[in-house]
């Protein structure tokens, strides 16, 4: 009796993408996981080669509950997933990567050709003045790559978030990287860009500005999602979108959504904006708030305490800008008073008129009802057994948000919604992280729940 072949670990790997092709966006997957590779078992671990460092990064911090996830659902076990940079076309395993080359220095032919067209870059916002932590590693290490590599690597980047958490500055930093180089460089947003085309047709200059755009090197636009219903604006910008990107030129988009929830943006404009990479920043964690404020005060001359730092950074969390802000009032307190800066006086610089209204600390217990409300749940079917996928949705809603928003404990979280272990609880968090970028009922029920739970928070610290 002749035994079963075993697949080999590439046929094993074969399935698990056809698996993963159909579980996240197209972007992504022709980014980081098209060219992996099964490699080998080794022990209980299975190994997956990788294209680059990037990719491998991208797949260990944002995308491994998944992968593991779709592995176990092929081999029918538990397992874990170790990634591996491999030489392209060998399967050779490169150890330790080689870094990227230094660019090139501009030739005469470039320089002569360095210009900014459109708006100005904000001197302040370079790669040397951003602050990088694990909310914003991925797009920061998206926005290099094309400052670095124009055009080649990743085409377009597309990188989301709410207001005030880097877009913008990340989008000016490449610009002024690429002006250090010789490059030509388009700064824009949509709202100018709309501007600009309606003043055309109505001046009869709409082939200057079609050209104007073609010719103008790497394009830089922020706020696409100012471009939501205006039609004619939409097939103005589809057809130059087409025209740079055969060209081989880079194009960086910000926008305060996914490309998925872009509705109701044309869906041809919007699958364009999935080709290369999409990125999103998330609110920055304690460590990198700290980070921010130290790196502001700094700026500003400001000797500040280091207890005055962390409550700044505990109490504003949702904004860079909100960060910045308070401490340039604080600053400016601290002059007009002549006091020194304490925590006393950093209080009343939260509290000065227009700094909003104080927020109290979120109740886990508030959390999980406010989410379980919103799927039409009761709070116990969070933590229960039940593993329907609208209760599963929930509960790993439920978890991300008790870790970014509340700043629980993953052993806590775990404990609250039934008994789960930690490393359950980071899967969850990892899953709901990668399903904003892929899924628009999942952004849709993050960004409806936070704002509720926003607004619980502030109205009972204006209560106090």
């Amino acid at each position: 009796m002749v035994s079963a072949r075993m697949p080999s670990p590439q046929e094993v790997w074969e399935r698990v993408l056809g698996l993963l092709q159909v579980e996240v966006a197209r972007g992504t997957y022709e980014a980081f996981l098209r060219e992996t590779v099964g490699l080998a078992w080794e022990g209980g671990r299975f190994l997956v080669g990788t294209p680059s460092p990037f990719a491998r990064a991208y797949l260990e911090q944002r995308a491994y509950g998944l992968v593991r996830e779709a592995l176990e659902r092929i081999v029918g076990q538990a397992v874990e997933v170790e990634f591996r940079v491999v030489a392209k076309g060998t399967g050779e395993v490169v150890s330790p990567p080689t870094p990227a080359p230094p660019p090139p220095p501009p030739s005469a032919e470039t320089e002569a050709s360095g210009e900014c067209l459109g708006m100005p870059l904000n001197p302040r916002y370079t790669f040397a003045a951003f602050i990088v932590g694990e909310c914003n590693r991925y797009a920061h290490a998206a926005a290099v790559a094309a400052a670095e590599h124009p055009g080649r690597k990743y085409n377009p980047i597309f990188i989301y978030s709410d207001v005030g958490l880097g877009k913008t500055h990340l989008l000016h930093a490449i610009g002024h990287r690429c002006l250090e180089r010789g490059m030509r460089v388009l700064y824009t947003s949509a709202e100018q860009f709309t501007s600009e085309f309606i003043r055309s047709i109505r001046e009869g200059t709409a082939e200057a500005f079609r050209l104007r755009f073609r010719n103008g090197g790497i394009l830089l636009m922020d706020d696409v999602h100012f471009l939501i219903g205006k039609e004619q604006t939409q097939e103005a910008f589809f057809h130059i979108f087409n025209e740079l990107h055969n060209a081989g030129k880079q194009i960086v988009l910000t926008c305060d959504r996914p490309p998925k929830a872009l509705r109701p943006l044309e869906d041809r404009l919007r699958s364009r904006f999935e080709w290369g990479l999409v990125a999103d920043i998330q609110p920055p964690e304690l460590e990198t708030r700290l980070a921010i404020l130290r790196a502001k005060a700094d700026a500003l001359g400001m000797a500040v305490p280091a207890p005055v730092l962390t409550f700044l950074g505990k109490r504003i969390y949702r904004s860079i800008r909100e960060l910045e802000g308070v401490l340039n009032r604080l600053k400016a307190l601290a002059e007009v008073t002549g006091r020194p800066i304490t925590l006393e006086l950093a209080q009343q610089a939260l509290d000065l008129p227009g700094t909003g209204p104080e927020r109290r600390p979120l109740d886990p217990e508030e959390v999980v009802s406010v989410v379980a409300q919103h799927f039409g749940l009761e709070p116990m079917a969070l933590k229960g057994p039940r593993r329907d996928k609208v209760t599963a949705t929930a509960r790993h809603i439920a978890m991300f948000l008790l870790r970014e928003e509340a700043q629980r404990p993953l052993t806590e979280i775990g404990r609250l919604l039934g008994g789960k272990d930690h490393t359950t609880v980071l899967h969850a968090c990892e899953k709901v992280r990668l399903q904003m970028d892929t899924d628009p009922q999942v952004r849709h029920a993050l960004l409806v729940v936070r704002e509720r739970l926003q607004r619980m928070a502030t109205s009972s610290g204006e209560g106090r």
